[in-house]
């Protein structure tokens, strides 16, 4: 007689006889107890095998799970209000199954944010439920995607075992790795643990005394080593800590031993990116032009694309190579080609799987932090560069499934001071007026930056896609404006900087531009809703919207000046010239502070803005277009211009803004007054006198791309 387990086949659990008395059976045994004491004879039937539950059923019960055991300990925790908006998040189904929120809203609600804000963190909906962002500071992410699909499903091994990135609507998708589905947290949890964080931030220490060595060459790349270093010492005191493109363990060890982190093109625009910082006339092709600084470098980077055709297959140094000159382009002028490269690295991206924070393609901790660092770098880039043109960005929400929180450590407590050209006899006498040392809080500041960056995504998604409008993005107006000031409020206080409260213990030049970037997206976020704006319309008031525009416009002078005073800003990152050009189209519209201009006052805001554009276009010539058709506008409308270069930064600061906050003394107003606001009309006045001046933004962009 053919036993269970010799039939090799899937049986029922009990003979029929049992089964069909209700009984016990004990079929382990040939013949079961039962059919012995009822003289029958067990007889088993066949039945097909039963199927096994599809990884994506697995995962989405997983996520049910944790949504489930999220909302019973909010509950259980919850005050009597709090409780009760987690109860309207639930809602039933016609066959009275629940719907639970995702996991990241309840934690939300406990912390006491907007329920309504936290649902409508995120513009793509699925299955008609908005994509909650779980990304809060410092924090890893799931391995699992807002459709509840695991990551590996994107995963794919080719006939040799290569892993690539296909998901499972590719042709090109053969089967995701076996070694992918172990549990998401478990995954994060072993990229993360604290011997990986050690190690590298020993490996980032050892490294960096080896730097020295590199010092003694005669070339580097094919230059003279000292203008190498002098170049390479720029690069790493101004640009690499706003982005983190280059993770420097390794890209200066690959550079000695050509390993895969640093590549003759990635060296070339490192070199040509950082020369526009440079006086030295051996890097410019005319000495007496200095927007020709870094073309021999641009030039070799253009002949490797083409000769080692790099275009053809995506690595990490390439990504990062086009991200930087894509950026530079797009600084001097040179637009067209900017958007081409980032567009190139950023397909690069997903061709690599850097979205994908996953331990099956990352590799060893080092790969893991490069590929993270690359990552948001490119994310940053991608929405900096949207907002510049007013273009589409790439890469959305949905697919940020990386974590920003870093391991390598080594340069968050770094002392920074402004880099001196040693060469230069002026440059170091000036060290002698040098600020004291400053902590960087480099990987704070770039998480923030990060964090930021998802935020400007979202205004991007319901402000300034083709087909807003005012009844479709209205709503929106309160939640991402109290989005942007929670994230203001919840700065460490290490990053907080505020000039126009108190002028000492200035900020490194990263935080700075983080700040403006912050108030940058302020002006953003409000201005469509002002008097002429895309959004704007008769029946909704703009008093919110005009106060919080000028208070912004007002602390990105602020700021630029106090940059400016304590470093220059030859060296600024283009960013902060896209924040100033966002100040001034407020400035400008803003009838006191006009009035101010066409005296000739020196302090005057807009005044002040234009003279830091014309320092800020000697490295990024690009910045001239924009300060041109302001002073075109001015002078149309009756403005005279005196930001000539004789103005001394001495004889405007500290800067006098009581001329911006004559319209609204109190700028202080919290996020919550945002419906009290809604029908007020004793600032319509200042608001209406206005004239063609508010279309100054739409010629802008028109000239710029």
């Amino acid at each position: 007689m053919t036993t269970p387990r010799q039939s090799g086949v899937s049986l029922a659990r009990s003979c029929q006889f049992c089964r069909s008395r209700k009984i016990k059976c004990d079929h382990k045994r040939p013949q079961c107890s039962s059919c012995v004491n009822h003289n029958q004879e067990c007889i088993y039937s066949r039945e097909p095998p039963r199927q096994r539950p599809s990884r994506a059923l697995i995962d989405a019960a997983r996520e049910e799970k944790r949504a489930l055991q999220d909302v019973l300990i909010s509950l259980k925790n919850a005050d009597a209000e709090t409780r009760d908006k987690i109860l309207d998040c639930l809602s039933l189904d016609d066959d009275n199954s629940v719907n639970l929120p995702s996991p990241g809203l309840t934690s939300s609600l406990s912390h006491g944010n907007n329920p309504q804000e936290t649902l409508l963190s995120a513009p793509h909906p699925i299955n008609n439920m908005p994509v909650v962002d779980s990304h809060q500071n410092n924090s890893p992410v799931t391995n699992v995607t807002a459709d509840g699909k695991h990551i590996a499903t994107f995963i794919s091994r080719d006939e040799s075992g290569t892993i690539r990135i296909f998901g499972p609507t590719s042709n090109l998708h053969i089967e995701s790795p076996t070694n992918s589905l172990t549990d998401p947290a478990q995954q994060s949890s072993s990229l993360d643990n604290a011997p990986n964080r050690y190690e590298l931030i020993a490996s980032a220490a050892l490294q960096r005394q080896k730097e020295h060595d590199l010092r003694r060459r005669e070339t580097i790349g094919g230059i003279p080593g000292e203008l190498a270093m002098h170049l390479l010492d720029l690069h790493w005191n101004r640009q690499h800590h706003t982005y983190h493109l280059t993770y420097r363990p390794a890209f200066m060890r690959d550079l000695v031993s050509g390993g895969p982190y640093c590549s003759e093109f990635l060296l070339n625009a490192v070199f040509g990116c950082c020369s526009k910082f440079s006086e030295r006339l051996e890097v410019r092709e005319n000495p007496a032009l200095p927007e020709t600084a870094g073309k021999m470098f641009f030039d070799r980077c253009d002949e490797l694309l083409t000769q080692q055709s790099l275009l053809e297959s995506s690595s990490i140094p390439t990504i990062t190579g086009l991200l930087l000159l894509g950026a530079t382009f797009n600084a001097k002028g040179r637009t067209s080609k900017g958007w081409l490269y980032v567009g190139y690295a950023l397909r690069m991206v997903y061709d690599l799987g850097l979205h994908l924070d996953c331990k099956e393609i990352s590799g060893n901790a080092e790969d893991v932090e490069i590929r993270r660092r690359v990552f948001w770098g490119a994310f940053i880039c991608d929405k900096l560069q949207s907002l510049y043109f007013g273009r589409p960005y790439m890469i959305p929400l949905r697919d940020a499934h990386v974590s920003w929180d870093l391991m390598d450590t080594l340069e968050e407590n770094e002392m920074w001071t402004p880099y001196v050209d040693p060469s230069f006899e002026q440059e170091a006498q000036i060290t002698k007026q040098q600020p004291n040392a400053t902590r960087l809080f480099s990987i704070t500041t770039f998480q923030q930056l990060c964090s930021l960056s998802r935020i400007m995504t979202s205004i991007i998604d319901h402000f300034y896609f083709v087909g807003a409008n005012p009844d479709s993005a209205r709503p929106y107006l309160g939640i991402m404006d109290e989005k942007l000031h929670h994230w203001y409020q919840s700065l460490p206080t290490e990053l907080r900087f505020e000039p126009w409260k108190s002028y000492k213990n200035i900020a490194a030049p990263n935080i700075l531009i983080l700040l403006t970037m912050y108030w940058s997206l302020m002006i953003i976020l409000h201005r469509p809703f002002i008097r002429n704006g895309h959004l704007w319309t008769d029946n909704i008031s703009t008093a919110l919207s005009w106060e919080r525009c000028v208070t912004a416009a007002r602390n990105i002078t602020s700021l630029a000046l106090a940059y400016q005073s304590a470093y220059s800003l030859r060296r600024a990152n283009y960013m902060l010239s896209y924040a100033l050009y966002v100040a001034c189209t407020i400035h400008a519209r803003n009838q006191v502070v006009r009035e101010s201009t066409k005296r000739g006052d020196l302090s005057s805001p807009l005044t002040v803005c234009l003279r830091c554009l014309d320092e800020l276009a000697v490295p990024n010539c690009g910045v001239s277009v924009p300060a041109k058709i302001i002073r075109k506008l001015m002078h149309a409308n009756g403005i005279p211009d005196v930001s000539g270069p004789e103005l001394n930064i001495e004889d405007v600061l500290p800067l006098d803004f009581n001329l911006s906050q004559q319209m609204f003394p109190d700028t202080s107003i919290s996020p919550s007054t945002i419906e009290q606001y809604q029908n007020m009309t004793e600032f319509q006045p200042f608001i209406e006198d206005l004239d063609s001046l508010f279309g100054f933004m739409r010629d802008f962009d028109a000239v710029s791309t």
